[in-house]
């Protein structure tokens, strides 16, 4: 039993020492603007030397579309500041590579969203004293102007089929 004790101890200690790191990062976003377009920053300075994995939450108010970007830049002469990406990803859709080496830079649009809990998930590699950032982007799913002319032109041939439909029902009948 006291080994049980002690064993069990030891184990809440480690989880307690964890670094914060690790743990999860709330982001806070834009007040929607007139367009219904949000934004918000994320980002991370001095990343010790060695693997890194950082996670940030936000919400979006709506469904629609998101997206998201990130990058970091090596400092000529500075080995420490270099940052290599091994995965970012938005909600589980990893953000595609632009650029690697120096200048590290990944990108993801239009990625479908449903409102509520979502989650950046940055993953890579610290020099020692490297820095990234990023901006995540958000538009909700209101239909282009185009779109609305198809969908009404939609509806009104809809409507004009139906009609002649009736009046060809009641010539039959009468």
């Amino acid at each position: 039993m006291k080994k049980l004790f002690v064993g069990a101890a030891l184990a809440v200690s480690m989880l307690a020492a964890a670094p914060a790191a690790n743990a999860a990062q709330y982001i806070n976003l834009t007040s929607p603007a007139a367009d219904g377009s949000i934004t918000g920053v994320f980002g991370d300075t001095a990343v010790t030397r060695g693997d890194f994995s950082h996670v940030f939450d936000f919400v979006f108010p709506t469904n629609g579309a998101g997206g998201a970007t990130i990058s970091s830049i090596l400092t000529l002469g500075a080995p420490s500041t270099n940052i290599n990406f091994t995965s970012v990803k938005l909600n589980g859709v990893a953000l595609d590579l632009m650029s690697s080496g120096d200048v590290e830079f990944r990108s993801l649009f239009n990625l479908p969203v449903l409102a509520g809990a979502q989650k950046l998930e940055v993953a890579g590699w610290s020099g020692g004293n490297g820095s990234y950032s990023g901006t995540l982007t958000f538009g909700s799913a209101v239909p282009e102007p185009a779109t609305w002319a198809m969908m009404i032109i939609g509806f009104t041939g809809a409507g004009v089929a139906i009609r002649a439909n009736r009046r060809k029902g009641a010539l039959a009948t009468a």
